[in-house]
């Protein structure tokens, strides 16, 4: 037996700006894009009483809070090993080469990650969105898929359980 739940709403979305590194010497210019994000959660079994997983309830706000968290914020990332992120006070500064780049820290989401990609944020939503579900019963795998044009998205895929293939 395999279910997986799919979880896909219009308020799973998110508005940022960023840019990112090609190369030690090239990056994007600083842009914006509108996100979309979707989840899947392959369980492993139904509750035999209930004949459901777990109240999807308990999941869909955790997503939304992840991606309030980023929008309408410039991501920089913390772990490039080509742009370096600094702040003081109330001030963000951000070098890549020649570019020099000054926010409000207010502004600003700083990543743990090394480059503001479409896959290190599907990557990096799909690990804070396992810390908060992990004591969910049944689940065994967490994808997290990130649309950042319309036809053009990346997904994530993590276990945290046995699983097979999610689908």
């Amino acid at each position: 037996m395999s279910f997986v739940i799919h979880l896909q709403k219009e308020s799973f979305k998110f508005s940022c700006s960023h840019f990112t590194v090609l190369s030690a010497k090239e990056a994007e210019h600083l842009h914006g894009h509108n996100y979309q994000v979707r989840v899947a959660l392959k369980i492993s079994a139904l509750d035999p009483e209930l004949g459901f997983a777990f109240d999807f309830n308990a999941v869909k706000p955790l997503i939304k809070e992840l991606c309030d968290d980023l929008d309408e914020k410039i991501l920089l990332p913390l772990k490039s090993p080509f742009v370096q992120v600094t702040h003081k006070q109330e001030q963000v500064s951000a070098l890549f080469g020649a570019r020099k780049y000054s926010f409000p820290l207010e502004d600003c989401r700083l990543l743990s990650i090394s480059n503001v990609t479409s896959e290190e944020l599907a990557r990096w939503l799909c690990l804070r969105l396992i810390e908060r579900i992990k004591h969910l019963p049944r689940i065994e795998r967490v994808r997290v898929a990130i649309e950042e044009t319309r036809g053009q998205s990346v997904s994530y895929t993590e276990n945290i359980g046995p699983t097979e293939n999610l689908r």
